[in-house]
């Protein structure tokens, strides 16, 4: 089969030419010839080929607001944390309805032979109430109970603060995801930028590379003794090291579009504004600020102190079971049976015929105490840890916030230098590039003044990257997003 698949491409390789000439066809003058491509699908016969399809439609430019709010929309912690949140709802909404519906019923029906007589003067032995299909019908049996709690000594009240608590630290745990998760977007939304923008400045810098490397060709085409190979291989050197690393900004640029797509969702047609990287554009504040900020908007301090509120109440019902729970009892029974004879003496129990409706105060009072000193010492311990942990949130974040903020500085002060030096460099690449133009310096004077503004540049962009990532950095472990750049 291979064989037969392999002649039957050789064959119709040698078939086309001929057809196409059979056609009176110029191949030639065809790959030439400057003609609109026809949109039209291809038909029988060769010379005629479909075109290849190009996109006409340009991706939509989600803007950093815009791709924030998708991602709180499709990221999938967010979806997970907003099902932890429901899970808590539905635990809240137990412990309000579970200690009111302390009730079981039960329906039963059977086959019941004849029985007949009185429990004095029975007229029936003891295996008549053995199940039989003779002479048999049938047997009904209801009933329901259950007790309305009055009063437990706390017991309600402290599970339901305990439920309370625990949708609160869901919320904050929703809160922790959606910042964290913001923070992601900034970082990625940021370094495509930074890396569009190195590749401009790799292309720019290659364009006068490539015009100086041409100028030394044709002054040693010419015979000019001022610059020779060595000069020119210089530049190709390092137009070849420039080239090199511009696949390093590409491949940047790919992996934060990907992690974009992947946060906010859209698969398809999606891009971010091209766009300069700029500096952020919210003022940096002392730091007391973050420091206050974090106190109040931290989810991690707000957990801590919603996990305190539960375990304290935790604490509470534990206590609260030495001490038993005083209720009302309701019930009713139902049985008939057709076949046995009703006795209607209250001295005796109907099981095949009655109907008992009833209610009483009681107590119920499980007398573990052993156990219970237990589990008091297990919340008691449980509380300890918790409230260790809040102190732990309050004196960590006071740390992050500040390693944060002096990161913030450090980039702030060295984007303004490098921006100093960019500039600088770009002079003396001008004043460089006019003296070639004058003819007083050749293009060998040009390698150093490229270098450094190629190294000013990127320098410049790596610090106003870090400047918007610190300052988003901050925004996360103060807790105050409104902190961090908005990318406009």
């Amino acid at each position: 089969m291979r064989r037969a698949v392999f002649l039957a491409l050789f064959v119709a390789t040698l078939a086309a030419p001929s057809a196409a000439r059979a056609q009176g066809l110029d191949l030639e003058k065809d790959d030439k010839a400057d003609k609109p491509v026809d949109a039209t699908p291809p038909t029988s016969g060769y010379g005629t080929y479909a075109p290849t399809a190009v996109a006409t439609i340009a991706a939509h430019a989600y803007t950093l607001p815009e791709c924030l709010a998708l991602t709180e929309r499709n990221h999938p912690a967010l979806w997970a944390a907003r099902a932890r949140l429901e899970y808590a709802h539905g635990q809240l909404e137990e412990a309000k309805w579970v200690p009111f519906f302390n009730w079981t019923s039960n329906f039963g029906t059977t086959l019941l032979p004849p029985i007949g007589g009185t429990g004095l003067y029975t007229q029936s032995a003891l295996s008549a109430r053995n199940f039989s299909f003779l002479n048999s019908q049938p047997l009904v049996h209801f009933d329901i109970n259950g007790t309305v709690p009055l009063y437990t000594f706390g017991k309600i009240e402290s599970g339901r603060e305990a439920a309370e608590a625990g949708v609160r630290v869901s919320e904050w745990d929703l809160e922790k995801s959606r910042q964290q998760t913001r923070m992601d977007v900034r970082r990625a939304y940021f370094g495509i930028m930074f890396a569009r923008d190195a590749k401009y400045v790799s292309n720019e810098v290659l364009d006068k590379i490539d015009k100086a490397i041409k100028g030394i060709e044709e002054k040693i085409a010419k015979g000019d003794t001022s610059v020779g190979d060595a000069d020119l291989l210089r530049l190709q050197i390092y137009r070849e090291e420039l080239v090199a690393r511009g696949g390093e900004a590409v491949k940047a640029e790919v992996f934060a579009i990907s992690t974009l797509r992947f946060f906010t969702g859209v698969q398809r047609n999606f891009d971010v504004p091209d766009e300069p990287l700029k500096r952020p554009d919210v003022p940096v504040g002392p730091v007391v600020r973050y420091l206050s900020a974090a106190r109040l908007f931290r989810p991690e301090v707000n957990m801590a102190r919603a996990g305190v509120e539960a375990r304290r109440a935790q604490l509470s019902l534990a206590r609260a079971k030495f001490f038993p729970d005083i209720g009302l009892t309701l019930g009713a029974d139902y049985t008939s049976a057709s076949n046995a004879v009703a006795q209607n003496n209250a001295w005796f129990l109907d099981t095949f015929n009655h109907f008992y409706v009833g209610f009483g105060l009681g107590v119920r009072w499980t007398m573990d105490v052993l156990p219970t000193m237990a589990r008091v010492a297990q919340a008691e311990a449980q509380l300890s840890e918790t409230r260790a942990l809040e102190r732990l949130a309050l004196g960590g974040l006071g740390v992050e916030v500040e390693r944060d903020y002096a990161a913030v500085v450090e980039a702030k002060g060295r984007e303004e230098a490098w921006d100093r030096a960019e500039h600088k460099a770009k002079q003396w690449v001008a004043t460089v590039e006019d003296a070639i133009d004058l003819g007083t310096q050749d293009e060998r004077a040009l390698t150093e003044p490229l270098r450094a503004y190629v190294n000013a540049r990127v320098n410049h962009l790596l610090a106003l990257w870090d400047y918007n990532v610190t300052l988003s950095q901050l925004a996360l472990s103060s807790g105050w997003d409104g902190a961090a750049p908005s990318g406009s």
